[in-house]
């Protein structure tokens, strides 16, 4: 099949303001995609002047978000064109445990054909009920992959690197549930038992101490071991009542612990639905051969227990044994190159495979839907003299100088087309590089 034309509709996080992880999912579909792959990065309003016909296909990222605050991410204008909108219409989801009912229902009304879950396949029908959403295609798809940038990161040996544990997360809302809260679980409880055990610490979730861009990755490869839980929410919350409620009680009892929220709002409602999954993070310690002590799981069926990680129970109950392989570099470095082969180099797990899977799954839904190409593409020039005119978006995006360039580029290019059949053929040898350099 002819390669697709598709454009990619994101938020795309300012550079080194927010986590890597973001990024090298975006950039993936640009890199390794084999259909041509646009990137639209915006806020509510879609640029007036861009017309979405001439695309074969739309993506609707996950930092756009569709249900909880959907219309700070996307307006309703926006919403409207995305409806109307011919061709295959395609979600990535995160986050879904947020607001069920608001996401299913702008699911149907954008009309979209395939959506992207992180629910393994034993769970998405608890979520996306065929009666729900009958005619999309669902695909579970993990929350990150092994970005091969990091591989290729010259790292210290485990015996060099000058912290012990390491670990950086945020103090999630309670009524995300028991997952959730081991995410800073984790982080006290080592603090404290690692009390008086001479080991260099550098263990936080304050919002002050966080590591983005390259410096994450200087921190990740500084460290000997990094904690780690699986990823997810134990609870989900389809209406959004639960979320005012639990968040609405703690802002007035804000000394209440999680286990007296637990068993006042969220014991009906824990574990009914199973979102734990490896999280990226875990990807870039092996990728960065920094050895991972995580709190006991499934890790997607990834990782293995002593094999790829240090297991560590949720009570604690085995903190000796940790700690006593936590003194053997020798023990941290041959589980660090292990996991490295194993996992970091392994071709399942990088977002060439994720890529390549994902074209052939849109390729399928896109013959097995009848869906109708374009054919009436942009050129680059066109699309960015799209953007360039829409008034709103340019004024955010492009800088006074670029929009200048934009409209003189295009003015040259009229009076080089008009002249085109009365220029001797000898000549437009030399004046098409002109016109190609005009379009970029």
């Amino acid at each position: 099949m002819t390669p697709l034309n598709i454009l990619l509709l994101c938020n795309r996080p300012v550079k080194n303001a927010d986590a890597s992880t973001v990024t090298d999912h975006l950039d993936a579909f640009v890199n390794f995609s084999e259909h041509k792959v646009t990137q639209l990065s915006f806020i509510r309003h879609l640029p007036s002047q861009l017309d979405l016909s001439r695309f074969d296909a739309i993506i609707i990222h996950y930092t756009i978000a569709i249900g909880y605050l959907s219309d700070h991410y996307i307006d309703q204008e926006a919403k409207d064109r995305i409806r109307n909108f011919q061709g295959m219409k395609i979600v990535f989801i995160q986050d879904e445990y947020r607001s069920v009912q608001s996401v299913l229902e702008t699911l149907r009304y954008l009309d979209i054909d395939m959506l992207f879950t992180c629910l393994p396949e034993s769970e998405i029908n608890k979520v996306y009920s065929e009666d729900e959403l009958p005619d999309i295609i669902k695909i579970n798809t993990l929350t990150g992959y092994v970005p091969k940038s990091l591989t290729e990161v010259s790292v210290p040996s485990i015996a060099e690197r000058p912290i012990d544990v390491a670990y950086r997360t945020r103090k999630p809302p309670f009524w995300l549930g028991e997952l959730a809260y081991e995410k800073w679980q984790i982080a006290d409880h080592f603090n404290e038992y690692a009390k008086d055990k001479h080991l260099q610490l550098d263990i936080s979730y304050d919002e002050a101490d966080r590591i983005y861009g390259h410096q994450w990755v200087k921190f990740v490869s500084s460290t000997k071991t990094m904690l780690g839980v699986e990823s997810g929410a134990s609870v989900f919350d389809f209406t959004g009542g639960l979320q005012k409620k639990v968040d609405a009680y703690v802002a007035k009892h804000p000394d209440i612990t999680f286990p007296e929220i637990q068993e006042k709002f969220l014991q009906p409602y824990e574990g009914l639905i199973y979102l734990n999954q490896i999280s990226p993070r875990c990807f870039e310690s092996a990728a960065l051969r920094t050895v991972m002590i995580l709190f006991e799981g499934a890790y997607s069926g990834i990782l293995k227990p002593w094999k790829h990680y240090i297991p560590l129970k949720k009570d604690f109950s085995n903190f000796d044994e940790v700690l006593s392989v936590l003194k053997d570099n020798v023990f941290l470095q041959k589980m660090a190159d292990r996991t490295f082969e194993e996992i970091a180099l392994n071709p399942e797990y990088s977002y060439e495979t994720f890529i390549k899977y994902f074209d052939a799954s849109v390729v399928d839904a896109f013959n097995a839907k009848s869906i109708q190409r374009s054919g009436h593409y942009y050129t680059d020039f066109g699309y960015r003299f799209a953007l360039a005119m829409s008034p709103r978006y340019a004024a955010k995006r492009f800088s006074t100088l670029t929009l200048q360039r934009i409209l003189l580029g295009t003015k040259i290019r009229a009076i080089i087309f008009r002249m085109w059949g009365h220029i001797p053929f000898n000549i437009r040898n030399i004046v098409r590089p002109l016109l190609r350099m005009l379009g970029r």
